[in-house]
């Protein structure tokens, strides 16, 4: 549950510093807000392919996701 928490937050911390919304972020994946909010919550984690596409969107390493 830690591991979860902690890519929810960084998750929210890349896109903060990106300036984009959830919105904003979630149209660019091909998701809707709600998952968006899901995920930076750590309701539900991200697939494996959710996490390439964020890296993507949010300009960072997938690994980046995982470990900061």
């Amino acid at each position: 549950m830690r591991e979860r928490r902690e890519v929810a937050e960084r998750i929210r911390h890349f896109r903060h510093q990106r300036g984009l919304s959830q919105e904003r972020l979630a149209e660019a994946i091909g998701r809707d807000r709600q998952t968006v909010g899901l995920w930076e919550r750590a309701v539900t984690p991200p697939t494996v392919d959710d996490l390439s596409a964020l890296a993507q969107a949010l300009q960072v390493q997938t690994w980046r996701l995982f470990y900061g």
